[in-house]
């Protein structure tokens, strides 16, 4: 990926979880937490688990990729 779009996905998902932690507690002032039922926040956590599961990926992925570029690249070409 290209710099710009790591920057757009980045921006596009800290407004995602932005406005997801903005209405979660907005929620949760309104509702007490012994009333929302367990399945619910299991479903909530295994979602900001995932998020983050596919940041910590996409990070993993985009490093290795970076390595890779360097080693394909000869020694010559970074020599003036």
């Amino acid at each position: 990926m290209k710099k710009g779009q790591i920057i757009g996905l980045t921006l596009l998902i800290a407004g995602i979880v932005i406005i997801y932690l903005y209405s979660a507690i907005q929620a949760l002032q309104n509702i007490d937490i012994a009333s929302v039922p367990i399945a619910i926040l299991i479903g909530a956590i295994a979602i900001i688990i995932g998020i983050i599961a596919l940041l910590i990926s996409i990070i993993y992925e985009q490093t290795s990729d970076m390595k890779k570029r360097k080693e394909e690249i000869p020694k010559e070409d970074f020599e003036p």
